[in-house]
Order: structure tokens, then C-alpha cells, then sequence
């Protein structure tokens, strides 16, 4: 078999650039000075400022504050880097702190507070520096200054104004102009509660409104606050208190509520001006099956060629008539777009995107075109443009339950993604067979999971599992998303009859779920991403409110005449968000097939505590079933899907089998593949009884057969269908292979275990059974990492589908895909490099064939 494992890239890939990432900069040399000058002029620095010191005093006792506060100075130093901050000004016994350091255009300033009186600290060591001479280490070395490496570091004393403790990337704000920030206090000896309190106190008269609540940290404390700048500096005078403010990403409600249309365009052409954008082709696509796009606006029309829009229905324009389509676009290039319009970096865009108009402007299409049309909107991009690297995403759903059974729709959508075209569904019409392996170019999709109408949400999340999954999202082969949310602040000031609708970190209000599903059919959705959340308005009968902007999505208007900004949500914002992310991964790694990125943005997904967190009468599988059913395998991660990590290495496999071989005029199941990989047996065992995670995902497509007789023995519905078992901490080799080859593969394609039971079946969160629907399987065993050291084989192989019972119809033995994606994760051991070890071990990493009875 060909060596087609290969270890994750990204991230870092040794200890050393792991370790200098986190270090502290190198410290430069200072520069020699005139000793006697620049000692003169510090001092000079330092009286003057004890004169105002003394004027802050009389200050604070007019405002009614005390007199015996601290101060905070700042420090310009010269060249940057010269002192490490940590180390040469943090004065335990002066009680000097280092608040915060700046790199105000080339330069570099560090704040510190000084508490009442400790001046002289400074003027002490600036004295040293003057007076006396410090002997040379070396014999025949020259004097130097005391003090001297510190001291002519230093350029400049000054009392620290705003912009010194400004330490945001955006710019300074107006002085007069109201502005949401945070504000980040010195912790000292005090308590988190008591130096909140003490700053809402002494706030209170300054015209600076603090938010409730409060986040600490080691050694701060931090606020949320709405005031003017000037408000704000007031406060630096009259409070020992402040070592940082930040500004606070505006919300959406701030784009859509607060700015007119006219003041959303400079926000806008900003955001353009930093974009890089990507190259017009050769470039991974998103293919957007919607109402269209409006592209004349200035985040789109650089990304969406002109020939790029296209339409099903003869006669129809491209352009988008509803809006729909155009927002699903800004977040399938930008994702919510908060983020980089708040940004000051460049924002790099790698993919493009294509539309294909598949809803007429009036009315709607007729249920029985549903599969046509999207078999016709696959055949006009793929006329358009041949080669490109597309992600198909549809938020199109049709209304009504589907309890998971495949429909027209549905399958053709697996048979695009299988790689067939969708002009039959009947037969066994293979294309062509070259050494084995059918000529088949499979496809991307990513569809939504559907949403629950808006006036039910009053019944969350009862309705949610009530009201499953919407026709096609039940398709074998796409990836089905789902929506969670972790939006819950909203202006409550401005709404404060409203409360929301869903937790933290729990399924968004919108979002269907497959609970009630036929344990026949897969788990839907595969992942859930953002979706936004909204309320119940307490003063009319806990009616139900979409929003407000604050907890939607910020995306691209259809209209950018009226306003290039709109609100979405629901399941469709998070389709489109994996969409991106999908593509994303097309870029990292262009080698990759369509199985193998819907199987890292699984790989990364992970459950939230609140999505854990069970209902009374969930507990055991029944939880777990409960669990996969809502949220399939979690919420997507993007950083994990993209890269490796020193403590979470993902190796990633692209390989082939033969599911079926031929046994005179029948068909059996084939070979088992046997994969070793490659552990770093002595990593893990020194780390002894650390707790580990190992999570496998297993990515195939298979060919549908819609027709509904029943979908048992030769009329089910996979062509063929795939396991993974991996050797138990307690088998040999020997007697692994015994057990995979013992497993009896029944009709259905479930396994019987009970004669031969995998040990540590009780380390894996799902188990067998409920992981092995459908054809994407995930699952995750923890326990220890010298558990894991001997955890080094795993097994692929095929059960029972309706290519078996062909026989003689398929001539060949043929050779099909498959994508095994396999990370571990230390859990705290973030200081153990086990990716260079198994980068080093890929190599030799290999695949064999074990021939079943």
C-alpha cells in the first residue's frame, strides 16, 4: 500500500521555536551617555515631578479622595528592549509595579506605579549613577557608573497620561467622545471584590458608568466602562488605581443601531483597505447554493468575480433580490465581521467565493425539482470553471421533519459528493475503471441543519428536539452544521424587560437537532457553530425577540446603497462560517480531499461544559445519543482543525480499500487495513499517569440508494460502509488481530463484539455502536499516557452495503477512499513536545493488509 501518512503541519514543530515563542525578547545593549548630563537632566525630571506629586495631593483632598496615593510615571526607553521590565523595576521592597508596556511608533515605554513617597527610589539610584563608579568584572576594565545599565536605558521621567496606559491597537480615542472600555486595576493586597468596589465608588462622581461584573486575573482586576476619554484621564489623576485601558470590540448593535448608513462606510472602506485578497483563481472556492449575491459592495466585489454568478432558472437575474444570499456571503469570506472591522492588522482572505442562484425572486421552486436543481447548479459551476477547489455550501432546507430517511434531495446530494452526477439514481452506473479505482471526483458539501421557526423559540429547548433536521440535511456524505451560541450581552439599559433565550455556550434557539431520529440513520448535525441567540420580553407574555443586534451575526447588506451592513443568524450564518472554514483548509492543505476536511473540522470540534451538561432523564448512552443528536460531534474550533501543536500533534491519513472481493459469481467483505502509528513510546511512558486524549475520525463517502424498500440486506442504502477499532492498552499485537478478525460483520454493518470486546472500551466516550452511523465517525478515549504508549495499532475495515449483493454486476475489486484523522492531546503537560517525536517516526510509519477469514 502506498505511504500516504503524514503528520499535520502547522503550529510549531519543536521544542526550541516553542519555547523562544514564549521567552522574552532579548535584551539590547544601552548606549554609553554623558554621564554627567543625563544624570542632570533625570534628576531634573524627577524634581519636577514631586512638584507635581505634591499638586496631585492637594488635588485628590479637594475631590475628597486621599491624599496618600500612589502615582503612575512613565519611562521612555532607549533603544527598545534594553531593560527587562521584570526584572530591573519591579521593587518589591518600594512597592514599585510595572503596569503596562507601550511601543508608541518606534520607541518604547513602560509605565510603572510608584506609591506615596517612593520617588526617591528613583532619585536614590540616579544619584549612585552620578556618584559612583562600579569596579570592572575583568582586570584592566574601566569604571563604569553605577546604576549605569538601568539608568542610561532610561530617557525620559514623565508623569503617565492616558495615552501611556492606552495600550490597544486601535487608536487613541476623541477626547469628548463616549466609548465602551475596559479598564484593568492593580489587584495589590487586596481582594478582586474590594478593588472593584473601590474603583465603582470613586468612579461614580466622574461621569464614568461602570458596567456589573468584573473579571480578575493574577495581579488585576478588570471592569467594563462606558465614558469619554476625558472622564477617563480625570480619573488617572484622582485614582491610584488604573494600569491599563482597552477599548471593547464594538457589538453589532453598535454597526446596525448606533452608526447611520453613512457612518458604517468608513468602518467598511477601512476594512477594505487592509484586505489581502487572494488571487483570481487557483484558489479554493466557496460555492454558494442561495439567493444570490449582490457583489457591488466593497467587501465583495474584489472576492466574487463577475463571471462568477450564475442562476438555475432561465431568465433569472444573479443579483439578490431577498438578502439572504449576500449576508451568507460576508460570512463565508469574512466570518462575523465584528472581528476584523474592529481590527487594525491586515486582514488576509485566502479563498473566493461563486454563487449560483437556486430560489426564484417570486414564489418557489417546485418540491419535485429540489434534487435537479441542485444537480444543475453543481453542472453550471463546473462548466464555468473546471479544476477549482470548491466547498458547496446550501442553507436551502425543505419544510417538515425527514426522521432521517434519505429523500430524492438528499441523495442527490450524496451522489455529488460520492462523485457521480445526479442524473440517475438507480443502478450500479459506475463511470470507468482504471487499476481498480473508479473514476469519481468527490465533492465538499456543507448544509444547514434547518431552523425552527422563529415564534417557537419561546419553547426552548423542548422544541429543538421536537422539531428535527429539515430535508437534505440528512445526507450521508455533507457536513451538516448545526448552530450553538455564545452571545448573551446585550445592552440592558436600552432593553431591560428582555432576557435570553439560551445559555452560554448552549444550542442556539434556531438550531434543529436529530433526538428523535431512528437509531437506522446518522448523527445530524456532524458540528454546530455560531448562530446567534435572542430573548423573551418579559412584558408581553414572554413573547419572543429576534436579537437583539448584540446577539446576531455582523455581515455584508444586499443593499449597500442603504447601508453596507445587516444583521444574520441561525443555522445559515453557521453553515456558512464552516464553509469558510472548510476552505480555509483547502488553502493550508491543497492536497487534501473533500473526506479528509470534513474530517479535520470534526477532528477540531469540541463540546462545551453547558452542551455536557446532562437533563434528568438523560444519563449513560442515552445522554450521549442525546448529546450527538444536538450538537454532533460539538462546536467547531478553527485553530485546532488548522494546526498541530506541540501538545496536540494530528496525523493524518488519506488511503484506499477494497471494500468487496470477488468469491466466484458472490462478493465478500474485504481485507482489514492495518495502520501503525507512530507514539513516541518513551514520551508517554515518562509521563506516566498524565491523562491523555486520543481522538480518531474516520471520513468516507458512500453511493446512496434512495429507494424505499425497506433499506435492509441488499436494498440498504451505503454501497459500502467502514469501521475503526484500535488495539487496547492490554492487547499484544497478536491478540489484536485476533479480536478485529473475530468482530462479526453483520448484514446491517453493526459489529458484534460480545465474543471478542475491545478492553478499554469503557476509556472511549461514545463507543462503537453509537459512533458508527452514517459514514463519519468520531470518537475519543482518554485515560493515561502509559496506557496510550501501547495503543499503537488501529484497524480499518469494511461491513455489509448493497455493493455486496451485486456479485457479478461489479467486474472489478475496486478500490475506494477513506480519511483517518487521529490527534492526541496532553491534557496538562503544555511544556512536553510530543510533535517532533512523531514527526521524526512518520516516516517509517506504514500500512498493511491483514486478509479476513
Amino acid at each position: 500500500m502506498p505511504e500516504l501518512d503524514h503528520l499535520f503541519a502547522g503550529g510549531f514543530t519543536d521544542t526550541q521555536n516553542f519555547k523562544s515563542m514564549l521567552s522574552a525578547p532579548p535584551t539590547r545593549p544601552t548606549q554609553d551617555r554623558d554621564r554627567a548630563r543625563h544624570g542632570a537632566g533625570l534628576m531634573a525630571q524627577l524634581q519636577g515631578l514631586k512638584r507635581r506629586v505634591e499638586q496631585l495631593r492637594t488635588t485628590r483632598v479637594d475631590a475628597g479622595f486621599s491624599a496618600d496615593q500612589g502615582v503612575a510615571i512613565s519611562l521612555e526607553i532607549s533603544p527598545p528592549g534594553a531593560l527587562d521590565a521584570g526584572t530591573k523595576l519591579e521593587w518589591k521592597r518600594d512597592g514599585i509595579e510595572v503596569l503596562n508596556i507601550t511601543n508608541p511608533g518606534e520607541g518604547e515605554v513602560i509605565t510603572v506605579f510608584v506609591p506615596d513617597g517612593k520617588l526617591a527610589a528613583f532619585e536614590k539610584r540616579v544619584a549612585e549613577y552620578l556618584n559612583e563608579d562600579v569596579p570592572p568584572r575583568k582586570p584592566g576594565g574601566v569604571l563604569k557608573p553605577k546604576n549605569a545599565s538601568l539608568i542610561n536605558a532610561i530617557s525620559t521621567f514623565r508623569q503617565a497620561a492616558f495615552a501611556e496606559l492606552w495600550t490597544d491597537h486601535a487608536p487613541l480615542p476623541l477626547e469628548q467622545e463616549t466609548n465602551h472600555f475596559t479598564v484593568w486595576l492593580r489587584l495589590g493586597k487586596s481582594t478582586s471584590q474590594a478593588v472593584a468596589t473601590a474603583f465603582r465608588v470613586a468612579a461614580a462622581p466622574l461621569s464614568i458608568d461602570v458596567q456589573p461584573g468584573y473579571v480578575s486575573f493574577p495581579g488585576r482586576v478588570v471592569l467594563a466602562v462606558h465614558a469619554s476619554r476625558a472622564a477617563l484621564e480625570r480619573s488617572l489623576q484622582l485614582l491610584d488605581l488604573v494600569a491599563e485601558i482597552r477599548s471593547t470590540s464594538p457589538s453589532a448593535a453598535y454597526f446596525l443601531a448606533d452608526l447611520k448608513p453613512y457612518e458604517q462606510a468608513p468602518w467598511v472602506q477601512d476594512l477594505a483597505q487592509r484586505t489581502v485578497y487572494p488571487a483570481p483563481e487557483g484558489v479554493p472556492f466557496v460555492t454558494l447554493l442561495d439567493t444570490g449575491v449582490n457583489r457591488a459592495h466593497p467587501l465583495l466585489d474584489p472576492l466574487i468575480g463577475a463571471n462568477d454568478l450564475h442562476a438555475v432558472g432561465q431568465g433569472w437575474l444573479t443579483t439578490d433580490q431577498h438578502g439572504h444570499g449576500s449576508s451568507m456571503a460576508g460570512v463565508a469570506l469574512y466570518g462575523d465581521l465584528r472581528v476584523p472591522l474592529t481590527s487594525q492588522d491586515h486582514h488576509f482572505v485566502y479563498h473566493r467565493l461563486e454563487s449560483v442562484k437556486i430560489l426564484p425572486d417570486q414564489g418557489a421552486n417546485s418540491p419535485r425539482l429540489y434534487g435537479w436543481t441542485a444537480n444543475e447548479a453543481i453542472r453550471l459551476v463546473e462548466a464555468a470553471a473546471q479544476g477549482r477547489k470548491r466547498t458547496f455550501a446550501m442553507m436551502t432546507t425543505a419544510s417538515g421533519p425527514t426522521a432521517g430517511m434519505p429523500s430524492e434531495w438528499s441523495a442527490t446530494i450524496d451522489r455529488l459528493a460520492f462523485g457521480l452526477n445526479g442524473d440517475s439514481l438507480s443502478a450500479l452506473d459506475l463511470p470507468a475503471i482504471v487499476d481498480k479505482k473508479p473514476l469519481l471526483v468527490p465533492r465538499l458539501f456543507v448544509l444547514a441543519a434547518g431552523n425552527v421557526p422563529w415564534h417557537q423559540w419561546h419553547g426552548y429547548p423542548a422544541s429543538n428536539d421536537l422539531e428535527t433536521i429539515e430535508d437534505p440535511a440528512q445526507a450521508w456524505n455533507a457536513l451538516t452544521v448545526g448552530a450553538y451560541t455564545t452571545q448573551i450581552t446585550f445592552d440592558q439599559n436600552k432593553w431591560p424587560s428582555l432576557t435570553t433565550i439560551a445559555p452560554q455556550g448552549a444550542l442556539a434557539p434556531a438550531s434543529r437537532t436529530s433526538v428523535g431520529w431512528s437509531r437506522s440513520w446518522p448523527h445530524k448535525p456532524d458540528v454546530v457553530a455560531e448562530g446567534g441567540n435572542a430573548c423573551l420580553d418579559g412584558r408581553a407574555a414572554q413573547s419572543v425577540t429576534v436579537g437583539p443586534e448584540d446577539l446576531r451575526v455582523l455581515s455584508t447588506s444586499h443593499e449597500p446603497h442603504k447601508g453596507l451592513l445587516a444583521e444574520t443568524g441561525d443555522t445559515s450564518a453557521a453553515t456558512a462560517e464552516v464553509a469558510r472554514l472548510c476552505s480555509l483548509l483547502h488553502h493550508r492543505y491543497p492536497t487534501f480531499w473533500p473526506e479528509t476536511i470534513r474530517a479535520l473540522v470534526v477532528d477540531g470540534a469540541q463540546y462545551t461544559s453547558v452542551m455536557l451538561q446532562q437533563k434528568p432523564a438523560e444519563q449513560g448512552q442515552l445522554a450521549r445519543e442525546a448529546l450527538v443528536g444536538r450538537y454532533g460531534y460539538g462546536r467547531v474550533r478553527p485553530e485546532v482543525s488548522l494546526n498541530s501543536s506541540p501538545h496536540r500533534p494530528t496525523v493524518v491519513l488519506q488511503e484506499s480499500i477494497v471494500p468487496y472481493i470477488r468469491d466466484g459469481a458472490k462478493r465478500k467483505l474485504g481485507h482489514i487495513n492495518l495502520h501503525e502509528l507512530p507514539w513516541p513510546r518513551h514520551e508517554l511512558e515518562a509521563l506516566g499517569e498524565s491523562q491523555v486524549d486520543l481522538k480518531v475520525t474516520l471520513s468516507y463517502f458512500i453511493q446512496p440508494n434512495p429507494s424505499r424498500r425497506g433499506w435492509q440486506g441488499k436494498f440498504r442504502y451505503q454501497n459500502f460502509a467502514l469501521r475503526f477499532a484500535i488495539r487496547a492498552a492490554s492487547e499484544t499485537s497478536e491478540r489484536f488481530h485476533q479480536r478485529i478478525n473475530k468482530i462479526e460483520r453483520d448484514e446491517m454493518g453493526d459489529l458484534r463484539e460480545d465474543s471478542m470486546p475491545d478492553p478499554d472500551s469503557a476509556g472511549w466516550f461514545l463507543r462503537s455502536r453509537l459512533r458508527s452511523r452514517g459514514s463519519l465517525h468520531s470518537d475519543t478515549w482518554s485515560g493515561t499516557a502509559t496506557a496510550l504508549a501501547n495503543k499503537s495499532e488501529i484497524a480499518v475495515f469494511p461491513v455489509g452495503g448493497w455493493w455486496k449483493e451485486i456479485g457479478a454486476m461489479l467486474e472489478e475489486d475496486v478500490e475506494m477512499r477513506y480519511a483517518l484523522v487521529v490527534s492526541l492531546e496532553l491534557r496538562n503537560s503544555a511544556d512536553v513536545d510530543i510533535y517532533t517525536p512523531i514527526a521524526n517516526a512518520i516516516a517509517t510509519t506504514i500500512v498493511t493488509e491483514i486478509d479476513t477469514p
